[in-house]
């Protein structure tokens, strides 16, 4: 076989995978169709609220749920350590005995919620943090672990994935499947 049908035949493979890469990518994508839109927290046949007022939380902490941010309240909060946050968690009902439980262990498809409040009084969210629990597989460092940044009209997605800044915090809780759950009434 000369060189040049050699060649020829390298290109069309390499075309071949190319296309076949490009299609498993699209349909990983269709697959995927999580939304989260905040207004389905008030949902309580789907949604537990998990601690019965918000929980606060320090700025060292708060900073590190988040991703970086040019709003000007934000960045004040972030230069004045006293300046904190509130929480308020939800679970989805396939999480929900999960996160009561001792020694957790949530199945594929539980999700949690973490609406982030500047205010007590006002309650507005300032941001959302979310955690998926995905397929075996889909991030086996953290426990198959997806999360998710969503701004404070309750459905910008703003980060989505293996997001590192979430990750370096919750790979120390393997012990309750890298959740945290200090504002759990029970702990």
């Amino acid at each position: 076989m000369s060189s040049k049908i050699r060649i020829g035949l390298l290109i069309v493979l390499a075309g071949m995978l190319c296309v076949i890469a490009i299609a498993e990518r699209r349909t990983e994508g269709a697959r995927d169709t999580f939304t989260f839109d905040a207004a389905t927290l008030k949902d309580r046949t789907a949604w537990t609220q998990v601690n019965d007022k918000p929980f606060y939380i320090s700025s060292q902490v708060n900073q590190l749920c988040g991703l970086p941010t040019t709003d000007a309240a934000e960045l004040e909060r972030r230069r004045n350590p006293h300046v904190s946050t509130f929480i308020t968690v939800y679970v989805n009902n396939i999480g929900r005995k999960a996160m009561f439980a001792k020694n957790p262990h949530f199945p594929e498809g539980s999700i949690i919620v973490k609406e982030k409040i500047r205010d007590y009084e006002t309650r507005m969210p300032v941001l959302y943090t979310i955690m998926r629990k995905r397929e075996r597989g889909y991030n086996p460092k953290l426990g198959d672990w997806e999360f998710l940044v969503v701004g404070p009209n309750g459905s910008e997605v703003q980060g989505k994935g293996r997001l590192e800044n979430c990750q370096g915090c919750h790979h120390n809780t393997p012990e309750s499947d890298f959740v945290f759950r200090t504002y759990v009434p029970s702990n």
